[in-house]
């Protein structure tokens, strides 16, 4: 079979040199055919001057300078500037294996599979927090098909989608991801979107992202805040498009990561923080749902309007066409 180009992308913000161990990995990839786009929105020039000493050894690497409109924006961008088939995502804080890049478009080659997850494991600093943001799928490939309301595939740190179902779906939604204004779940969203679509979804475990996670019990909550917030902008975009959905994956995400939260944190962890993480989750997703009247959503892609229109006009609150 033929080997196909690959566009990686990451979105990286105030890393610094620490995404040094990214890169390096990267490039020690078994799977030569790629070109790295680092999308940098730091305020600093610390992770410009790291990046741009591997763009000059290794013409593979490309960097550029994004203004500060969070992963999604960077990661559109990021994506438009290739024009490889497949276009694969990682974050600045992530060690890919050299089987990383070959083990996702092993299955992205099949023209049913629009979205490919892989493992996120743990780096070697493992904390007691990592269990609850680093999923796996228990190691087993599963396919994610006809069910737009099973969505637990995977994580953006360790992702990978076709270019042509990448641009049918309209990327990400940009007012959806961490730096941007509506909380985090951008992954989620794309993959909701996708199975709606017709479109599969594979879980491997032969793709595998080692996240160094550095939170503490603090860090996390303010993540899952994110998240939860998130939750409630997405149930109420899909709502105000006509997709009564929204309004199922609302109330599973308050009894999966609110109720079930905090009677595992009581029975199982016996931590008051996992009961305040879950506390959370009964009251964030809300926090979301009344911010998302605040912006248009354009009906027809199922997506909030794009930064432009936004900044540009808040008047234009609303649903467009």
């Amino acid at each position: 079979m033929s080997t196909p180009s690959v566009d990686v992308v990451i979105s990286t913000y105030g890393r610094g040199a620490a995404i040094d161990a990214t890169i390096a990995s990267i490039r020690q990839s078994t799977y030569p055919l790629f070109t790295l786009w680092v999308l940098d929105q730091s305020e600093d020039n610390r992770t410009e001057e790291c990046v741009r000493r591997y763009a000059d050894l290794d013409p593979r690497i490309r960097y550029l300078r994004r203004p500060v409109r969070g992963i999604s924006a960077t990661r559109n961008a990021g994506a438009a500037m290739g024009s490889a088939p497949y276009i694969l995502f990682t974050n600045d804080d992530c060690v890919l294996d050299p089987d990383w890049i070959g083990g996702l478009v092993a299955e992205l080659r099949d023209e049913r599979v629009w979205l490919a997850f892989g493992a996120v494991l743990p780096g070697p600093h493992l904390t007691d927090t990592d269990e609850l943001v680093l999923g796996t799928c228990n190691g087993v490939r599963r396919v994610f098909r006809d069910n737009r309301f099973n969505l637990g595939f995977g994580h953006g740190h360790n992702m990978g989608v076709r270019r042509d179902a990448f641009e049918r779906l309209g990327g990400f939604d940009e007012l959806i991801g961490a730096g941007a204004p509506l909380g985090a779940w951008e992954e989620r969203d794309l993959g909701y979107r996708a199975l709606k679509a017709g479109g599969w979804i594979v879980f491997t475990p032969q793709a595998v992202a080692y996240h160094h996670h550095w939170q503490s019990w603090q860090g996390v909550r303010r993540s899952f805040r994110s998240y939860g917030i998130g939750a409630g902008a997405i149930a109420g975009k899909y709502v105000r498009c006509g997709d009564l959905g929204g309004l199922v994956l609302l109330s599973e995400w308050l009894l999966s990561q609110g109720l079930r939260q905090i009677v595992s944190g009581i029975i199982k962890w016996r931590r008051r923080d996992k009961v305040l993480l879950g506390l959370d989750q009964l009251y964030y997703p809300f926090v979301g749902l009344r911010k998302s009247w605040q912006y248009p959503v354009n009906r027809a892609a199922c997506r909030y309007a794009p930064f432009e229109q936004v900044s540009g006009d808040r008047s234009q609150r609303g649903v467009l066409p």
